[in-house]
């Protein structure tokens, strides 16, 4: 009896009275574990926080909230007056923000708009360079942040004012890194990239006076597949020499495969012609000199050589003198960039070091130095600035309302000065800058 009752089992029915069907519209089954370690990305929508840092504080208009302060009018063409911030002109700032002149580690944003000291070192000397060098091929060099991109800005300006064309360069990066779309070109044997040629095109466009590109006239005539969505019926675009304009040619819509030849066109026309000067600009140009093989790779897997780059090809032609601007008073502007790494290419090509065939190309690339000194290009160092030039920023920093109160109250301005040039590294205009916005953390 005592063995049977051990061997009975319990059944309840509670389970089954309080069961109810699956909600309709959700799924059933195990949620499904994770696999590996990569996160996914986070949008990015329009107005959002989730952004680099750099760009964040560029693009977030925090300069509406700057200390308006009266600045005299930058003016290259008459008689400078050193030694004195200064505003660019309504003009100057239309054209210079398409050419990409201002970038986003300067702290434009504590300002209603970018700023300018005229220098008498660097300003005044190398425009002075500028119309009375012969060769008129210069690479700006010195430590980072000592002003390189503010002298190529105030060169821009200089462009505008004296109704030249102007054609800018900010980042080489964006046709090294591997990530816009090419092909290669039968025809001239070099690789191609519709993407960024489009870009760049437009920068063109819209970084230059329409009047002034409409008074050039074309040397030949172009015909180019139509890829123009309110143009549909038209299959071609056809421009005729002696009648159509550079304007036309920058304006044309084609497709992906003729901007090459499209892109090839516009640079004849600004070599063949006589009438406007042409101002070729290139910032961190470091970057190319130090990057003898770019991020594409060929059919072979091989990274490409970046000579083999359309764009980097037509830019050092310019620079050994194979291309030539045919007006006299064009010239080709280069600067460094502190971002870059180093190696001995520009050093030796400017004659500072000795030729070493022995040293790695990742080290020294012997055939970008023989295109600079082939083309003679002349060295401008921008120095620091003077205790005078810092005087003179700290006074109009002061105006901006920068400066914490505390030091504003407790020390005169030569006292500001004083340590602040020391804080500077004896006049490095960033570190200058940094040393006040750092101070509010």
């Amino acid at each position: 009896m005592l063995k049977n009752r051990f061997q009975a089992r319990l059944f309840s029915n509670s389970s089954l009275l309080y069961a109810k069907p699956p909600t309709r519209g959700r799924s059933q089954g195990f949620a499904k574990k994770p696999t590996g370690t990569k996160t996914s990305t986070k949008k990015v929508a329009v107005g959002s926080m989730v952004k680099n840092w750099k760009d964040l504080i560029a693009t977030s208009k925090f300069n509406r909230n700057a200390v308006k302060v009266d600045l005299p009018i930058y003016q290259p063409t008459n008689k400078l007056e050193v030694s004195q911030v200064t505003n660019y002109s309504t003009l100057h700032y239309r054209y210079l923000f398409h050419l990409g002149s201002f970038k986003h580690n300067q702290f434009n944003e504590l300002f209603p708009k970018p700023i300018s000291l005229v220098r008498e070192g660097t300003t005044k000397k190398f425009l002075d360079l500028l119309k009375k060098s012969a060769n008129k091929k210069f690479i700006v060099t010195g430590e980072p942040g000592v002003g390189k991109t503010v002298l190529l800005s105030q060169v821009h300006a200089f462009a505008t004012e004296a109704k030249s064309i102007t054609v800018n360069i900010s980042y080489p990066e964006l046709f090294l890194n591997g990530r816009n779309d090419f092909f290669y070109d039968e025809n001239s044997k070099l690789y191609v990239q519709p993407m960024y040629l489009k870009s760049f095109i437009r920068k063109i466009l819209k970084g230059n006076d329409k009047s002034v590109l409409k008074s050039i006239t074309l040397a030949n005539d172009y015909k180019f597949p139509n890829n123009d969505s309110k143009d549909v019926n038209r299959k071609h675009l056809t421009l005729f020499g002696g009648k159509n304009t550079l304007y036309d040619l920058l304006s044309v819509k084609t497709v992906s495969r003729s901007r090459g030849e499209l892109f090839q066109s516009i640079m004849q026309e600004l070599k063949s012609q006589s009438k406007v000067p042409v101002y070729f600009t290139i910032d961190n140009f470091s970057r190319i000199l130090v990057t003898s093989d770019c991020a594409y790779k060929n059919v072979n897997n091989k990274n490409i050589r970046s000579l083999d780059l359309q764009i980097v090809k037509t830019i050092m032609d310019f620079v050994s003198g194979d291309s030539k601007f045919k007006n006299k008073n064009s010239a080709i502007v280069m600067a460094t960039s502190g971002d870059d790494r180093t190696n001995r290419t520009l050093p030796i090509a400017l004659g500072k070091a000795q030729h070493d065939e022995y040293i790695p190309r990742k080290q020294y690339d012997p055939e970008f130095a023989e295109i600079l000194k082939k083309g003679k290009v002349e060295e401008f160092q921008v120095p620091k600035l003077t205790k005078e030039e810092v005087k003179e920023l700290m006074s109009f920093y002061l105006e901006s309302d920068i400066v914490l109160k505390k030091d504003k109250d407790s020390k005169s301005l030569d006292q500001l000065v004083d340590e602040k040039y020391f804080l500077s590294g004896n006049g490095n205009p960033r570190e200058l800058i940094k040393s006040i916005v750092l101070s509010h953390i």
